[in-house]
């Protein structure tokens, strides 16, 4: 009889699983470029934290290919590479140094034009 009751449980936990695999969705990150745009002025203002901007320095954005290339700017002057240096650490909860944070505005005021050029769309 024990044997059963814990048949019957193993067996409703694994169909739960299998419908909550089979239901669910897999976790995403999309930004929108608002949040970018939120995302790089707290980088300038230093209220960005470090979690936030690792999370958007390590996931590719297939769904805008802009966006992609704002964070492939971003990427490099976190990482550098042949042509730049990376940028150096801030200090008090800063996340890069003056130098980076002037190279930050130039990519926020890009993202900025990005944005303004967007097509506005309504829903009627």
């Amino acid at each position: 009889m024990e044997f059963v009751a814990a048949f019957f449980v193993t067996l409703l936990v694994l169909c739960l699983t299998a419908a909550a695999l089979h239901f669910g969705r897999s976790p995403t990150y999309r930004p929108s470029r608002q949040e970018v745009l939120a995302l790089l002025q707290g980088v300038l203002e230093g209220s960005t934290t470090r979690e936030r901007w690792d999370l958007f320095i390590g996931l590719p954005m297939h769904h805008d290919p802009e966006l992609e290339a704002i964070r492939l700017r971003c990427l490099t002057l976190q990482e550098g590479d042949d042509d730049e240096a990376a940028a150096g650490e801030g200090l008090d909860g800063y996340l890069f140094d003056r130098d980076g944070r002037e190279r930050m505005a130039a990519i926020l005021a890009d993202l900025r034009q990005l944005i303004e050029r967007e097509p506005v769309y309504r829903k009627f």
